[in-house]
């Protein structure tokens, strides 16, 4: 089974997708934009900042002056000298393990930034000191991870309501694929059930219109065959009346034999069309398996050579004897038209379980190619495009075997192997139904 991609899915990523490219086209304009602008304009205030520092602490660097500045600025200054390091909180800050970064002022002046996971530190250089200005508390960077974490679950909590609103949306979707595979199994009685008003519920909509017209234009198909078949009837019962009246003669036999043929043909017809509607019923009685089977060789195949298998089939199952009568003729006629001179004659298997009865009918003939066999009950179709009457019948009979066993509530397959021959195997559920 091929896997099936769902549109959700599919559009969910299309968002994360989009929402990527929108941040990075973002990130990219303030980087390039917004960036440079800010710093253009934060230059100015940093040099007047470091500016009012170290005319603040002086230079030399004036260590009271410092220590009023650390205090009401809420920072740590330290200054180092060749032989000495002065810290406004005591213990001089280390900038060992702080990679710093060197800027350049447009005034010319040159400072240096760099920090760590627990300080941001500045450091400024003139003549033999060197001045370090840090932020007291460090930085709680345990709460970064913290952070991190909720964005995450946010995001991913806004994705699962992103999902669970487009699979609402297109929720209709299933419901439609699913009204059409039940259409195209032949349940025209089937309706989709969308009660949505926008495009989906028209699709739905439009969808029941056109299976309520298919299934009235097939009813007026059925109907009008039916008439013409009935109407055919009674002027082919009286040709066949006047041609018994006949002097016996071989065009005689040859207008008897096109006229039994077409009445056949005619009650094949309207037991498909019967069977195929939904007010069908079956006239299911007792019967043995085995005494249908003979009762047919006997009446239509006495001068045939057929070999039977009988496997305890003479119990009694609910079956439409008519019917199934009907069914088994066209097996048989169809295994002995196929069955080449010289081969082996045809075999009928009849097997009776506790759950079912099947039946195979199996000839000698020539293997049908695989292409063919899933479309040979299919009503009116041949393997043989010419549709030669030595090469089969009219392409109904397989058709009214498989209708037959449905009605029944069974199946009905086709197997064919090289050197094996075709065998045709129905299978009629114990219950049966009616």
């Amino acid at each position: 089974m091929k896997r099936r991609h769902r549109l959700s899915g599919r559009l969910i990523l299309l968002f994360l997708v989009l929402g990527l490219l929108i941040a990075l086209t973002v990130r990219t304009g303030f980087r390039y934009g917004f960036q440079d602008e800010f710093r253009n304009l934060a230059t100015p205030h940093l040099m007047e900042y470091v500016d009012h520092l170290r005319r603040e602490i002086g230079n030399p660097p004036n260590r009271e002056a410092a220590a009023a500045l650390a205090q009401r600025l809420d920072l740590q200054i330290t200054i180092l000298s060749l032989d000495s390091a002065w810290s406004s909180h005591g213990v001089p800050a280390d900038p060992a393990d702080i990679k710093f970064h060197r800027h350049r002022l447009s005034n010319g002046q040159k400072i240096e930034a760099g920090g760590n996971d627990q300080q941001f530190m500045l450091r400024l250089k003139q003549d033999d000191h060197t001045l370090l200005l840090s932020h007291i508390n460090p930085i709680e960077s345990g709460k970064l991870p913290l952070i991190i974490s909720l964005t995450i679950i946010v995001v991913l909590l806004i994705i699962a309501l992103a999902y669970h609103l487009v699979r609402r949306l297109f929720r209709p979707i299933e419901t439609i694929r699913q009204g059409i595979t039940h259409f195209g199994e032949g349940d025209l009685d089937h309706r989709i059930a969308v009660s949505r008003k926008d495009e989906l519920g028209e699709l739905a909509n439009n969808i029941n219109t056109m299976a309520e017209e298919i299934q009235q234009m097939l009813e007026s198909k059925r109907q009008l065959l039916l008439a013409i078949s009935h109407e055919l009837r009674s002027p082919l019962t009286r040709a066949r009346v006047n041609a018994e009246l006949l002097d016996e003669s071989d065009p005689q036999k040859r207008i008897i034999d096109d006229l039994q043929q077409m009445e056949a043909e005619l009650t094949e017809l309207l037991e498909t069309e019967r069977l195929g509607s939904r007010h069908a019923r079956l006239d299911c009685q007792p019967v043995s398996p085995k005494l249908l089977i003979d009762t047919v060789v006997q009446k239509h195949f006495d001068k045939d050579e057929l070999t039977c298998h009988h496997n305890n089939d003479e119990e009694m199952i609910s079956l439409d004897a008519v019917r199934v009568k009907l069914m088994l003729r066209n097996l048989l006629e169809n295994a002995l038209r196929h069955t080449p001179e010289g081969a082996e004659p045809p075999a009928i298997d009849s097997l009776v379980t506790e759950q079912s009865w099947e039946v195979s009918v199996t000839n000698g003939g020539q293997c049908i190619p695989a292409e063919h066999l899933p479309h040979l009950t299919e009503p009116f179709y041949r393997a043989d495009k010419a549709r030669q009457r030595e090469t089969g019948g009219y392409g109904l009979g397989l058709y009214l075997c498989q209708v037959i066993a449905q009605a029944h509530g069974g199946n009905l397959s086709i197997s064919s192997e090289e050197n094996k021959g075709t065998s045709v195997t129905v299978t009629f559920p114990r219950s049966g139904t009616g």
